[in-house]
């Protein structure tokens, strides 16, 4: 999908933040900062207390926003109708704005602050479900792609991957089953790229931790770049679209929404044969539901 390659975009553009210098570690300063998502950025910049860098390409209508966090950690609360999500220990803060579609907040990439350089795997693991638990206190649910089958984490142990049951790989993989903590050998075994995918109200969440090994005791420690990207679904969907259909999406959209749902029907038709149960209890996002 178009959009995953987006989400992936927007988190390399603020990995490297992630990790503060020691003398910003040093600082205990703390900004704290209100994003009511949805808003219009140039009245949320105008208010905001942090500062932020503007950087345009104005060829094609986009403008990234970076936090001037003047070395000072941020805490967010991140305020849609259907609830607010309060996050501290955030190292870096990018808001991504396409204005041929919109001026409001639709999308933004953050970065946590990460353990200190080759903690061990099993604090770092700890780390990200902490963050994943965070979400779903504050009512974000485990997302599963339209044409992805809804197989839980439960569910793992009766798929052979290597026949290709499910046909390719799917974006929501049991194994990042937001409901399910993997065991520390799951963990170990997967490669660098460890991707979750919540939802709530009207926006996508991507939680993504990128793995880098310690060379003198790879099974022990490693460096993590911890994100959380948010994106609103009006944003989320569009971009799965060629850029002569964006302006028609809304009316594109059921069929292309109809589409992928068939591929996630012949799966889990394979699946079912092979023994293996389906999520039918999950709900999905009310734009996906047809209403």
């Amino acid at each position: 999908m178009k959009l995953c390659y987006l989400l992936l975009v927007l988190f390399l553009a603020g990995c490297d933040n992630t990790q503060d210098t020691a003398s910003n570690k040093a600082r205990s300063s703390v900004a704290r900062l209100h994003i009511p998502l949805g808003t219009p950025v140039a009245e949320f910049l105008e208010k905001s207390p942090v500062s932020f860098t503007a950087d345009c390409l104005d060829a094609v209508n986009l403008c990234w926003y970076e936090a001037d966090r003047q070395g000072a950690l941020l805490d967010l609360s991140l305020a849609q109708p259907e609830g607010t999500l309060e996050l501290d220990q955030v190292a870096g803060l990018l808001i991504a704005v396409d204005g041929k579609t919109s001026n409001t907040i639709q999308a933004l990439n953050i970065d946590l602050r990460g353990l200190p350089d080759n903690s061990t795997h099993k604090a770092n693991k700890a780390l990200v479900y902490n963050l994943l638990r965070t979400l779903k206190n504050a009512g974000w649910q485990k997302y599963y792609f339209p044409s992805d089958p809804r197989i839980a984490a439960g569910e793992l142990h009766k798929l052979d991957w290597k026949e290709s049951l499910l046909g390719t790989q799917p974006l929501s993989h049991p194994l990042f089953d937001a409901n399910h903590e993997m065991s520390l050998e799951q963990w170990l075994g997967n490669n660098m790229f460890y991707d979750w995918y919540l939802y709530h109200g009207n926006y996508i969440a991507h939680v993504r931790a990128l793995r880098y090994d310690s060379k003198s005791a790879p099974l022990q420690s490693a460096v993590y770049l911890i994100s959380l990207n948010l994106m609103s679904l009006d944003t989320f969907w569009t971009r799965d679209f060629a850029e002569a259909q964006r302006a028609q999406w809304r009316t594109l959209f059921p069929a292309h929404l109809k589409e992928r749902l068939q591929r996630r029907s012949e799966v889990e038709s394979r699946a079912r044969a092979a023994g293996v149960d389906i999520e039918e209890s999950y709900s999905p996002p009310l734009m996906e539901r047809g209403q």
